[in-house]
């Protein structure tokens, strides 16, 4: 076995130099051969084109890829695929960038000193899998299977095979990461209407009102989303008003935006809703017969909701909120967005619960042009429980003693650098008492992959399979593919066929239900169970196509009439029985926010967004890198000369878990009493380029950073407190209270 540091990492590329110092490289993809000549000779093949899935953020857009000589060299969008139509974001095109990165590690690594030391041995695929299958069969021999806690980022939370092979393995404690999702708003629509995503119509709607959303920069739908927001715009002149603290790409892009107080949100859609029903420009028959709420009863709740009191919480004015509700209501069809600027509090929860509802006011659910329900194609996706809905609440209950773990599995996540209060996840990581065996599964050497005790190179999105679905924007269902585009480099490994091997090593009822030769096999034997697919052609057909969908099926509005709503009630639910056992408000209701209550002169709420370009693990990128690479903090202009502040200035910010030094961004595109911070930013791994350090490597771009560390800023999860929203669980992630003093 060879040793070799973290240095190494960054020092030693895929080329013949570093084979001969080494006796073969330990990471770095494979030199890229040079440029192909512009006149192409007759005897070099015409291009491939491959049709797969984007992963790099949940939209899951549809993409094609060219591949010329054996290697890609373009990705683009797939114009067949139903919700993206052909269009995909900057990021989607620096896939690229991912699967060829010098910084990728191509080979299994297993821990030669202390914990975070970074010193590691190469070592084989199979010893890899012995030392791990043993430790996952002692486990559920001694029925201990809880004790395996899996983290799944958002590229694997998807994974068919994965989740398959842990279901049948013993439902291990199982939570998604950080990145993507969204539990307080998944919870607050769940509780409602019975499912936890919405799909806008937004192509037909003619009014549109956006709390704390940002489709034109980041969402769960992004792409597909902000394509029809605008062809909304375009062919039926609709209207988009924004609430959000800052000044968003799509605040600017509305008719209206307002600098609301942060977590106030739901106040204004109870005024809003308030002021509709006095007003009489409710829907009574959807009130009526499709709320489990008495609508004498809704007036008489609403009423301590008036728009002067709303005026007062939010800052938003009494008489703007009377305009825009009779609007809201007067406009046919008109509906609602929310985004994490509402969900991501406290309080976010309840948030969700009162835009709802003022979507229920005025009958604007399931209809053209309105809020309507998911349709997403049935791949038999195996429900696994959980007592943790993210990885920030299962390291809280690990840090009260409340849970134990025997071995901690993170695939395509970052704890480390992703949670809340870094320096506590990363105390908890390193501390073997409480985490005492750590695998991290991954492309790149990441803030947890450092603290590993065994690393796996996993293949990237673009190395692999998978059957794909997301809320069809259309209304009708559909499955993509992911497939891949080139074999996977040096060693890495899908995690299909990861979890093929252990099973197999695991022996008993897991080898036998898992009797697939390799992840392409599994996917073909699940393609054959998707109704219609078979006869379409089956996988064969989704492979050269990218997308299946029933060519005959058309939207069905109104869906609710025949099935009625996911709910126990059957109905939309006003009046949540499921929060009332919790001892919880079962009423939409408007929570302050109790951090926020009685805040200093000299404090600040710090909020956080995620740019077009960025997200928590694409600072790698070289392409991205170069479009974004600082991190100002943004600031009211007012707010900064009050405290002496000037464009550029450095400043340190503080909060009760650390602080940072920034640079300071003066706008007036945000609230006086808020301070904001990119995510994605601030890494001290990932890669070279991440960190803003210019190298020599078999990618020469790497010699040509232009931009310098100081100017990469820090993360704001060093900042942000580990609170949460009492229902959901999930993070309150501009709730944080801080300081901005000139540094």
């Amino acid at each position: 076995m060879a040793n070799f540091t973290r240095r190494d990492f960054l020092k030693f590329g895929f080329t013949s130099a570093a084979v001969a110092g080494l006796g073969g490289s330990l990471v770095g993809c494979l030199s890229p051969p040079p440029e192909s000549p512009k006149k192409i000779m007759r005897t070099v093949r015409m291009p491939s084109t491959i049709a797969s899935t984007c992963l790099l953020c949940p939209a899951g857009c549809g993409i094609l890829g060219e591949v010329h000589e054996g290697r890609l060299v373009k990705i683009t969008g797939n114009p067949k695929h139903p919700n993206n139509r052909g269009k995909i974001c900057s990021r989607g095109h620096a896939g690229v960038n991912i699967l060829y990165d010098p910084d990728r590690f191509l080979y299994p690594l297993k821990r030669s000193g202390a914990r975070g030391e970074g010193r590691w041995s190469r070592i084989s695929w199979d010893q890899a899998f012995e030392e791990i299958s043993k430790r996952l069969t002692a486990l559920r021999r001694q029925r201990k299977t809880e004790a395996l806690w899996v983290e799944m980022g958002t590229a694997g939370s998807k994974e068919l095979l994965a989740l398959n092979f842990f279901k049948a393995y013993g439902s291990p404690t199982i939570f998604p990461d950080t990145e993507f999702i969204n539990p307080n708003k998944q919870i607050g629509q769940a509780f409602t209407w019975g499912t936890e995503s919405a799909v806008l119509d937004a192509a037909k709607s003619r009014f549109i009102l956006n709390f704390g959303a940002n489709p034109f920069e980041n969402d769960e739908q992004y792409i597909g989303l902000a394509q029809r927001i605008i062809e909304g715009q375009m062919a039926n002149a609709a209207k988009l008003v924004t609430f959000d603290v800052r000044l968003s790409n799509t605040a600017a892009k509305s008719h209206e935006w307002f600098p609301v107080k942060p977590g106030t949100d739901g106040m204004v859609a109870l005024a809003m809703a308030q002021h509709i029903l006095e007003q009489g420009l409710y829907d009574k028959a959807f009130l009526t017969h499709w709320t489990n709420f008495p609508l004498p009863k809704l007036f008489e709740h609403l009423k301590q909701y008036a728009p002067e009191q709303a005026e007062k919480v939010s800052g938003v004015k009494a008489a703007d909120i009377r305009r825009l509700a009779r609007e809201f209501a007067q406009t046919k069809p008109a509906a609602t967005i929310t985004g994490r600027g509402v969900s991501g509090h406290q309080n976010g929860t309840f948030n969700e619960r009162c835009i709802a509802l003022l979507n229920a006011v005025v009958g604007n659910i399931d209809i053209p042009g309105g809020c309507c329900l998911p349709r997403m194609m049935e791949l038999g996706t195996p429900k696994l429980k959980s007592p943790f809905s993210t990885s920030p609440q299962a390291f809280a209950a690990l840090k009260e003693g409340k849970a134990k773990v025997e071995m901690y599995f993170s695939f395509m996540a970052n704890p480390a650098y992703a949670n809340p209060n870094t320096a506590e996840v990363l105390q908890t990581l390193k501390d073997e008492k409480r985490i005492p065996f750590l695998v991290v599964a991954d492309t790149h050497l990441t803030e947890t992959g450092a603290l590993a005790d065994f690393l796996l190179p996993m293949a990237s999105y673009l190395e692999s399979w998978n059957l794909e679905t997301r809320p069809a924007m259309g209304l009708v269902p559909f499955v993509s593919i992911r497939q891949p585009m080139v074999p996977p480099l040096g060693k890495s490994m899908s995690i299909g066929d990861t979890f093929i091997e252990l099973a197999r090593r695991i022996g008993g009822d897991l080898k036998k239900a898992f009797p697939y030769t390799n992840s392409e096999d599994f996917i073909r034997k699940t393609a054959e169970k998707i109704p219609g697919l078979s006869q379409a052609g089956g996988l064969e057909a989704v492979k050269k196509e990218g997308v299946w969908f029933d060519p005959g099926a058309k939207p069905l509005y109104r869906s609710f009439e025949k099935k009625g709503f996911p709910t126990p009630s059957g109905k939309f639910e006003i009046f949540s029985k499921r929060l009332q056992e919790r001892g919880l408000p079962a009423l939409p209701v408007y929570v302050p926010i109790e951090t926020h209550q009685g805040i200093k002169d000299d404090e600040l709420i710090l909020t956080v967004y995620r740019a077009n370009v960025m997200t928590l693990r694409l600072a790698n990128s070289k392409w991205i890198s170069e479009i974004m690479h600082d991190n100002p903090l943004w600031i009211n202009a007012e707010t900064a000369r009050a405290n002496g502040l000037r464009e550029g200035d450095r400043v340190r910010v503080s909060s009760k878990v650390g602080s940072l030094i920034l640079r300071v961004r003066l706008t007036y595109g945000i609230h006086p009493r808020v301070v904001s911070l990119a995510e994605g930013l601030g890494h001290w791994e990932l890669g070279r380029i991440a960190r803003a350090k210019k190298e020599k490597s078999s990618d020469s771009d790497t010699a040509l950073l232009w931009w310098s560390e100081e100017g990469n800023g820090g993360s704001p999860n060093a900042l942000i407190m580990a609170d949460f929203d009492p229902v959901s669980g999930g993070v309150a992630w501009n709730d944080t209270k801080v300081t901005v003093t000139k540094a």
